[in-house]
């Protein structure tokens, strides 16, 4: 089915470039062969596209009822909105992709985010040398959608390693004292660390005979 919608787009128009990102989520979209056609010709458009019906109709080789219509449906998913531009001092009408858009940004974040969890994942079993359980994939998990950093995760992994500690309730342990202390990253536990040794020396420094 994928295929074949790439192929009519490429049939009516073999100028326009499909994006690869497009292609990826292809499958995500709520979007019929001229609805998806539409996009693509926006997305081509290199300045806003103006609302015009007549032109779009004659670029796609669609009847101007037709474009209304998937206009209109593009508009009541989500995927386009209608914005007004006042230019020369004339207010004009503008086709505008940003829901569009932000729909992509969701995507991709949800693929990056998929990707750092299989990664983490990946990491732990490999300092372990084992196969992580059902449990510690949840904790885990949890951690993740906790908003705690990558980079936190792997400094609290590294101190349980450095420890000789194989254990994700010990690490989970870190990882509650760090959050209570406010640490976001693993420099901010280098910048803290840093921070009490200096008030350490002052301490210790004997002022009478220094």
């Amino acid at each position: 089915m994928n295929k074949n919608i790439i192929d009519e787009l490429l049939i009516v128009n073999n100028n326009f470039i499909i994006p690869n990102y497009l292609i990826k989520y292809l499958s995500k979209f709520d979007l019929d062969i001229k609805e998806l056609l539409m996009i693509v010709y926006f997305l081509n458009n290199k300045e806003k596209s103006t609302f015009n019906p007549k032109k779009i109709s004659d670029d796609l080789y669609m009847d101007q009822n037709e474009v209304l219509n998937v206009l209109n449906s593009l508009m009541e998913k989500n995927y386009i909105s209608i914005e007004m531009n006042k230019v020369n001092g004339i207010i004009e009408e503008f086709i505008s992709l940003d829901l569009f858009f932000s729909k992509i940004n969701s995507y991709l974040v949800e693929n990056e985010k998929t990707n750092n969890s299989n990664d983490v994942y990946s990491k732990f079993e490999k300092e372990f040398g084992r196969t992580l359980s059902p449990v510690e994939y949840e904790t885990i998990n949890k951690w993740i959608e906790g908003n705690i950093s990558i980079d936190l995760i792997y400094a609290a992994l590294k101190e349980a390693i450095l420890s000789g500690v194989n254990s994700i309730r010990y690490i989970d342990k870190i990882l509650f004292e760090w959050n209570k202390k406010g640490y976001k990253t693993s420099s901010d536990i280098v910048s803290k660390k840093n921070n009490e040794e200096f008030i350490e020396e002052i301490y210790d420094y004997d002022w009478l005979n220094g």
